[in-house]
């Protein structure tokens, strides 16, 4: 079983990945608009959000799957 400390991190952790990649995918997708800077750029930019979100989204996973089974499996 889990111990409540190493859960309260990995959502910590679960957290402020989501946060950092939805936010870096929309201020590239706000520079993009404005065309600051070159398209590749904010592609990448776009790209490396998307992988914080997928690993925010793992982590969250990980805490609701590795729980103790409630009961014998049916």
């Amino acid at each position: 079983m889990q111990d409540a400390a190493q859960i309260r991190g990995w959502k910590r952790r679960s957290t402020r990945a989501v946060v950092a990649g939805l936010s870096l995918m929309a201020i590239a997708l706000v520079v993009s608009s404005w065309q600051i800077v070159p398209a590749i750029t904010t592609t990448l930019a776009a790209t490396v959000g998307l992988v914080l979100l997928c690993y925010g989204v793992h982590l969250a996973w990980l805490i609701f799957y590795e729980r103790e089974p409630d009961g014998p499996s049916s």
